[in-house]
C-alpha cells in the first residue's frame, strides 16, 4: 500500500513539473541534468544572466544573484575575484548601483588585523549566491516606494581602500582596486542592458558614500565621453561618508587625517582629477567630502547624521556618556552644519546614529515631516545641467574660504570660459541684443535719476564719454556695497532661509532646526553603552550634564510632571523650545 502511494506521488510531481516545464518553455534547457540555475555564474559566463533570471521563479527573482566580473586580474584584496549583485528590471530603465561600506586599513599591520577580524570585507571567497538587501535596494513597493522596480546593483565591500584604490600586485600582498571596481562593474553592466537605460543612481553608505563621490565624476566620464552613452544621466547619493578632518577628542595612535594619507599612499588612492589639481601637494584632502563636493560637475545628494558614530569613532571620542564628551560631539554637529552651508540637496538629521540607506526602516527618519526618500526622490526630479552647474565652496573649517574659493575659480576657469564661448557661439544675435537692451536700460536710469546730467550728456556728447564712465563705476561700487546679504549671488546663505524655500518648491534640502543630539522624534533608538538598555529622554539630558531641576524651570513645569511625562510629549515640547 505504501509503495503504491509512494509511485501516485512520483507521478503527479513528474506532471506537475512537466507542466510547468512546458509553461516555461524550457523543456530542453537540462540536457544533462544539471540545473544552470542553481550553478554560480563565472567569468565569460556573464550573458547566461539574463535567461537565468527569466526562468526563475518570482521568490527566486527578487533576490539579487551574484555575477563575477568579466575581467579577472580586476580583484579583492586577497586575489579573489571580484564583483556584483543584480536584479534586472524589465519594466524599469532606471538603475541604481549601491556601494557597501565597511572602514578601511592603511598600513600593513591595520590591513593584517583586518584580515584576521573582518575578513569578510577583503575576499569573496565566501559570499553567497544570492543577497537580500532592504531600503533603497528592496522589490518590496511599501518599503521602497520609489526604486522598488528599478534594476538593482550591490556591490559587495572587498577592497578594504573607500573604493578609491588601483594596487595590483604580484608577490602575495594585499591589492587595492576598489576604483577599478566600479570602472569594470559599469562596463559590464552596459552588457547587461546599461546601455539602454536612461538614469544611473550611484549609491553608497559609509566608506561606501565616500566611494561615491571619489568616483561619481569618473563614471559619468566613462559613460558619456568614453562610451559615449550620453543620454544616461548620472547623479550620486552618499550615505553616512561625509567627514571631517577636524582634531580628535582625544589623542590616538593613528588619527583619521593620518591614516588617510598613509592609506591613500597604500592604496594608490584615485581621486576626481579636479579635486587633486586643487590640492596638488595634499590630495589626501579630497576624500573628506567638504573639501571634494565644490570640484564635482555631476549632481550629488548627502544624507548625513549630524552626530554620526563612524565620526565620533574617527574623533576618538568614545561612548559620549560626559558633559565633556557631549560638549564635543555638539561642537561636532555644529561644524557639520556649517559644512552643508551651500551644499544644494542634503538631509541632515540631529541624531546619533550611522548609515542609513538600506535599513528595512529607512522611511521612518523625517525632517518636518518629510522622509529620506520623499527628499532624494524629490532631488532627482530635477534636471540636470552638467557644464552649467554652479560650483559654489562649502565653508572649509581649516582653510580660509576667501584663498581657497580663488583657487577653485583659477582652477574651473577653462571650464567656464568654454562654456562662455560656447553660449556666445550659439546665441551670438540674442545676446547682441541682450546686450543692447541693457546698455539702453542702464542709460535711462540714470537718465531718470539726474536730468541735469542728462542735458548736460545732450551738449558735450562724447566729450563726457570719460567722465561718464567714471561715474558709473563709482555708481555700480556704491550699489555693489549696499546690496543686502540675501540679494547676493555670491553670499552665504542662512540655513533656515533656504530650508523655507525649498520647501516650496521642492523638499531636497533639508538640515535639523533643533542642535542637540537625538532631539528629532524619528531618530533611532539610543541605548546605553554599558547596560544596553534604551535610554529615555530623562537619562539622554542628565548624560548631557543638564540639571533636571533648571531643565523642569525652563520649561515651565515642575520635576514631578515633568518625571511623569510621556516621552513623545516631553521630547514635543524640547524640540518646540528649541525652535
Amino acid at each position: 500500500m505504501n509503495s503504491q502511494c509512494r509511485r501516485w506521488k512520483l507521478r503527479a510531481y513528474c506532471i506537475v513539473y512537466i507542466s510547468l516545464c512546458f509553461l516555461l518553455g524550457i523543456t530542453t534547457a537540462f540536457p544533462s541534468g544539471e540545473n544552470p540555475l542553481e550553478t554560480p555564474i563565472h567569468t565569460n559566463t556573464i550573458h547566461r544572466f539574463i535567461p537565468a533570471v527569466e526562468a526563475k521563479s518570482t521568490d527566486e527573482a527578487r533576490s539579487l544573484k551574484k555575477v563575477f566580473l568579466s575581467n579577472r586580474s580586476v580583484t579583492c584584496n586577497d586575489g579573489s575575484q571580484a564583483g556584483f549583485y543584480l536584479r534586472k528590471s524589465h519594466t524599469s530603465k532606471r538603475w541604481i548601483i549601491f556601494l557597501e561600506g565597511g572602514w578601511y586599513c592603511y598600513d600593513h599591520q591595520s590591513c593584517q588585523n583586518r584580515w584576521l577580524r573582518q575578513r569578510h570585507y577583503m575576499t569573496s571567497a565566501q559570499w553567497p549566491e544570492t543577497r537580500d538587501v532592504g531600503g533603497i535596494l528592496s522589490p518590496n513597493e511599501d518599503e521602497n516606494p520609489y526604486w522598488w522596480n528599478a534594476n538593482h546593483v550591490f556591490i559587495p565591500y572587498c577592497t578594504s581602500d573607500s573604493w578609491s584604490g588601483s594596487k595590483a600586485t604580484r608577490d602575495g600582498m594585499f591589492n587595492f582596486m576598489g576604483a577599478s571596481v566600479v570602472q569594470q562593474v559599469v562596463r559590464d553592466l552596459v552588457l547587461l542592458g546599461l546601455e539602454n537605460s536612461t538614469d544611473l543612481l550611484l549609491a553608497g553608505s559609509s566608506a561606501g558614500g565616500t566611494g561615491v563621490m571619489i568616483n561619481l565624476d569618473p563614471v559619468q566620464e566613462l559613460l558619456h565621453d568614453m562610451l559615449d552613452l550620453k543620454h544616461i544621466s548620472v547623479r550620486g547619493v552618499t550615505d553616512s561618508g561625509w567627514f571631517l578632518d577636524r582634531a580628535p577628542y582625544a589623542p590616538t595612535g593613528k588619527p583619521a587625517v593620518e591614516a588617510i594619507r598613509k592609506g591613500m599612499q597604500m592604496w594608490q588612492g584615485k581621486v576626481p582629477r579636479r579635486c587633486r589639481q586643487l590640492y596638488q601637494s595634499e590630495p589626501w584632502r579630497c576624500y573628506f567630502g567638504y573639501r571634494l563636493y565644490p570640484t564635482l560637475k555631476s549632481p550629488l545628494f548627502v544624507f548625513q547624521w549630524l552626530f554620526d558614530e563612524a565620526q565620533m569613532y574617527a574623533d576618538n571620542v568614545g561612548a559620549p556618556v560626559t558633559k565633556q564628551q557631549w560638549d564635543y560631539i555638539h561642537k561636532m554637529g555644529d561644524a557639520l552644519r556649517q559644512s552643508f552651508e551651500n551644499v544644494t540637496a542634503v538631509f541632515a538629521p540631529s541624531c546619533i546614529s550611522h548609515s542609513i540607506l538600506t535599513k528595512r526602516d529607512w522611511q521612518n527618519v523625517k525632517i518636518d515631516e518629510v522622509s529620506i526618500a520623499e527628499a532624494l526622490h524629490c532631488w532627482e526630479q530635477q534636471p540636470i545641467k552638467y557644464a552649467g552647474r554652479k560650483l559654489r565652496n562649502s565653508l572649509l573649517l581649516t582653510d580660509q574660504p576667501s584663498i581657497v574659493n580663488q583657487q577653485i575659480r583659477r582652477l574651473l576657469k577653462t571650464d567656464h570660459s568654454t562654456l562662455e564661448e560656447k553660449n556666445s557661439t550659439n546665441d551670438n544675435g540674442e545676446k547682441g541684443l541682450n546686450r543692447k537692451k541693457r546698455r539702453k536700460s542702464r542709460k535711462n536710469q540714470q537718465n531718470t535719476n539726474n536730468p541735469k546730467k542728462n542735458k548736460n550728456r545732450k551738449r558735450k556728447g562724447h566729450r563726457l564719454h570719460h567722465g561718464e564712465h567714471r561715474n558709473r563705476s563709482n555708481r555700480m561700487k556704491h550699489q555693489s556695497n549696499s546690496i543686502k546679504p540675501t540679494e547676493h549671488p555670491r553670499s552665504q546663505r542662512s540655513v533656515l532661509r533656504t530650508q523655507k524655500r525649498s520647501h516650496q518648491d521642492c523638499s531636497h534640502r533639508r538640515l535639523e532646526r533643533c542642535s542637540w543630539p537625538h532631539c528629532n522624534h524619528s531618530c533611532p533608538k539610543l541605548h546605553n553603552p554599558f547596560t544596553g538598555d534604551e535610554m529615555d529622554i530623562i537619562e539622554l539630558l542628565k548624560s548631557f550634564g543638564l540639571d533636571m531641576e533648571s531643565v523642569a524651570n525652563a520649561l515651565g513645569i515642575d520635576m514631578t510632571t515633568l518625571n511623569n511625562m510621556d516621552q513623545g510629549e516631553l521630547l514635543n515640547l524640547l524640540t518646540q523650545q528649541t525652535n
